[in-house]
């Protein structure tokens, strides 16, 4: 017994001793740079959600810092100078709300059609939740006969459950937030606006106990995505080993509850809520004299969710002019998408032509 708990304590203090080489490793390689950094990267990507957002506080400059992305007070303000901006011209702006795959593919449209302005206002992976809270709230600056576009991504529906992308984009949880619309009596909405909703809130919680531990919360009572494995214990970010370990689980985690989410058996009306805003959509810009457009498109997991039959109807409502990628270029071939997991500018050239053909068959473009 006794040799066995030695062989344990020798084992444990190695464990730590090679932590704290690989520690010292990682140090000199970040003061290296060039290959070095990529090996620190790697091992940041560990780093606890709290650990990531104050170090991304802490240092601005860092590489793919995202705490200053996509704050839904900070697009608005951009949104509103740019308006004003603008002037009227008479020619009809395509207003857009989702993330870079509707943006790469409206870019696309406006390679193959220059008369075409697109306006996007958008977020890395933005669920749907974040870009129809984003059209409500856009809606003072457009036109009548303005083209609004909402962009909806399959592997960031499950995110309608979410308030903010740190509880569920992991390796890089870009901190803003948006509500969690849930059904309402009618056919309306309810939203649970997060305690937190711009840089600035979410900066000030470092000197206010009370209003983090609100929103602390808040986050793990209402958002259907947050894990402990990846908030919990920050002080444990020290140890390279621990990060590794964090990763795995915490990835594992929302991985899980997201497919949880929209199972059949799940207690959220992912698809109830999804048609509502889709609905909630086509109603406001038709009361705006605009022309509503739904991009429904598919991601290359093969476990994602089918969004056309997750938007049901809804993607059928007259007026509604909807482009779905999977009836264009199959998400299950490989050739389709680039290493990040986007389309390919080949594909998002496909996908532009038929939204052009759409627009010109009901006559928004001539």
């Amino acid at each position: 017994m006794k040799q066995t708990l030695r062989m344990a304590g020798l084992i444990a203090a190695l464990l730590v001793l090679l932590d704290v080489a690989v520690a010292g490793v990682l140090m000199v390689a970040g003061n290296a740079g060039g290959k070095g950094a990529a090996l620190v990267r790697y091992f940041e990507y560990g780093r606890s959600v709290p650990g990531k957002l104050d170090r991304w506080i802490a240092a601005p400059g860092l590489r793919d810092n995202l705490f200053d992305v996509a704050w839904i007070p900070d697009t608005l303000a951009a949104s509103q100078e740019a308006f004003a901006a603008e002037g009227v011209t008479g020619t009809p702006v395509v207003r857009a709300y989702g993330m870079s795959f509707a943006d790469q593919i409206l870019s696309a449209a406006a390679a193959l059609e220059p008369s075409l302005t697109i306006d996007m206002h958008g977020g890395p992976a933005a669920p749907p939740n974040f870009s129809y809270e984003m059209f409500l709230q856009d809606r003072p600056n457009r036109r009548a006969g303005d083209i609004v576009v909402f962009g909806i991504l399959s592997s960031s529906t499950p995110a309608m459950a979410a308030l903010s992308n740190r509880t569920w984009s992991f390796e890089q949880p870009a901190p803003f937030t948006y509500p969690v619309f849930l059904p309402a009596e009618g056919d309306g909405l309810r939203r649970i606006a997060p305690l937190v909703q711009s840089a600035d809130g979410e900066r000030a919680l470092r000197s206010d106990p009370a209003a983090a531990e609100a929103w602390a919360a808040q986050l793990a009572g209402q958002d259907r995505l947050y894990t402990a494995a990846a908030f919990a214990w920050d002080w444990l970010d020290i140890s390279p080993f621990a990060r590794l370990v964090r990763r795995s689980l915490a990835i594992s985690a929302v991985e899980q509850r997201e497919a949880d989410l929209i199972s059949p058996d799940s207690d959220f009306p992912a698809s109830e809520v999804l048609q509502r805003m889709i609905a909630g959509f086509v109603r406001t810009a038709r009361e705006d004299s605009q022309i509503p457009v739904v991009f429904l498109i598919q991601s290359r997991n093969p476990a994602d969710l089918d969004l056309f039959s997750l938007a049901g109807p809804a993607a059928q409502l007259p007026g509604l002019l909807t482009l779905v990628t999977a009836d264009h270029v199959s998400p299950r071939d490989p050739a389709a998408f680039v290493g990040d997991g986007h389309y390919t500018r080949a594909a998002n050239a496909v996908f532009a032509q038929a939204l052009l053909d759409q627009l010109r068959s009901t006559g928004a473009l001539k």
